[in-house]
């Protein structure tokens, strides 16, 4: 009965544990910031293929937004159009891709959707805002599937005050991965803000969140996938990892539809990039393989 009534009490704490992203693929960094009177603050971002910009119950994002800032507050702030601060100047936005938020929100757990990233993107950039600090302030970081991403060769952040100016920049890998250096510690008082960026090694302008004309079929996909939705395909298609990584490529010539043999590949997240000769351009699509 000891036993019995264990158990039950096991499986009911189990149905009120906090739920948790069932992504395969995440970069996730936790900062633990302590200012010089001891005071203590953390904060959570990163990107995951289970995520949205938007707020994420299963990432347990809580939307703080005008609740009035305690001692030591360091907050991920996510602005609109009217009420942007510091990221406007580190997205890539144009007049017929506009980047902006599309609301104000606060947050110390920030997961964004790594399938709508790329170079400048709002997914891809974060804003860290600083609030009653008394200077200096420590800064260490605890990654989750981070040295492994295709994100931890390339990323920096920057250090910029109220004016959203500052030549201060700093390797985002460094401080994240350095086991000699773990911690930095920020000096100037003019500091109000952080921007932290995500890059990587390869196409950082070609996974564009515009879905292309052409479609990949099946998918997800276990041997073979065939290219569809445009009349001629001329020109390359390559498949990389999330390492940024060729992984294949092949040639095709005024073909309809061509077809890619990749039962070879390990399940997971692949990108299909085809260059047209004609165009002279990239378009590139998400492909599952399980």
């Amino acid at each position: 009965m000891f036993l019995e009534r264990c158990f039950i009490l096991v499986i009911t704490l189990l149905c009120f544990l906090p739920l948790k992203s069932q992504g395969t693929y995440e970069s996730i960094i936790t900062l633990y910031f302590e200012d010089n009177a001891g005071r203590k603050d953390t904060i959570t971002f990163g990107m995951s293929d289970s995520a949205t910009v938007d707020i994420d119950t299963a990432f347990n994002e809580v939307d703080i937004y005008g609740t009035p800032y305690d001692s030591l507050d360091i907050r991920i702030i996510q602005r609109d159009t009217n009420n942007y601060e510091c990221i406007g100047n580190y997205l890539y936005s144009t007049q017929n891709d506009p980047q902006f938020f599309t609301t104000n929100r606060d947050l110390k757990t920030d997961i964004r959707d790594i399938n709508t990233f790329y170079y400048g993107s709002i997914s891809g950039t974060f804003e860290i805002a600083f609030r009653n600090v008394i200077f200096p302030i420590t800064i260490k970081a605890d990654e989750q599937n981070y040295a492994n991403s295709m994100f931890a060769g390339w990323s920096v952040f920057y250090a910029l005050d109220s004016n959203c100016s500052g030549n201060m920049h700093y390797d985002l890998s460094n401080l994240v991965l350095s086991h000699s250096n773990d911690s930095l510690i920020m000096y100037d008082s003019t500091i109000t803000n952080l921007i932290f960026k995500f890059d990587h090694e390869v196409g950082i302008n070609e996974f564009r969140k515009t879905t292309p004309t052409w479609k990949i079929q099946p998918n997800p996909a276990q041997s073979n996938i065939t290219l569809s939705g445009i009349s001629i395909f001329d020109g390359k298609i390559e498949i990389l990892n999330l390492l940024g990584e060729i992984v294949l490529s092949k040639n095709v010539f005024e073909s309809n539809n061509p077809s890619v043999a990749v039962e070879y590949l390990k399940n997971g997240i692949y990108f299909i990039r085809y260059y047209n000769n004609e165009t002279k351009t990239y378009s590139t699509n998400k492909l599952i393989k399980n």
